[in-house]
């Protein structure tokens, strides 16, 4: 049996990496990582900050993926970027 956090389980599941998750709070990937292995002790800030950066990190994961009414419209894309 492996212990972890809440905190791993749930960037796993919704695979968000550190360093995504790294971009939307004032951690560090490898500060990330001590929290969610439960190497660092976690803080009633900590929990804040984090919590405060999955609601950034949702908000711009949705303006990413809204496209609608333009679903269908053809472009014209470099093949690298397919």
């Amino acid at each position: 049996m492996v212990t972890t956090t809440y905190l791993r389980t749930l960037r796993l599941k919704h695979r968000i990496s550190l360093l995504e998750l790294e971009k939307h709070c004032s951690f560090s990937n490898q500060y990330l990582s001590m929290l969610e292995l439960g190497k660092a002790r976690g803080t009633p800030g900590n929990e804040e900050a984090l919590c405060a950066a999955f609601v950034s990190l949702i908000q711009a994961r949705k303006k990413e993926l809204v496209h609608r009414g333009k679903l269908l419209e053809t472009m014209e894309v470099d093949a690298d970027e397919l």
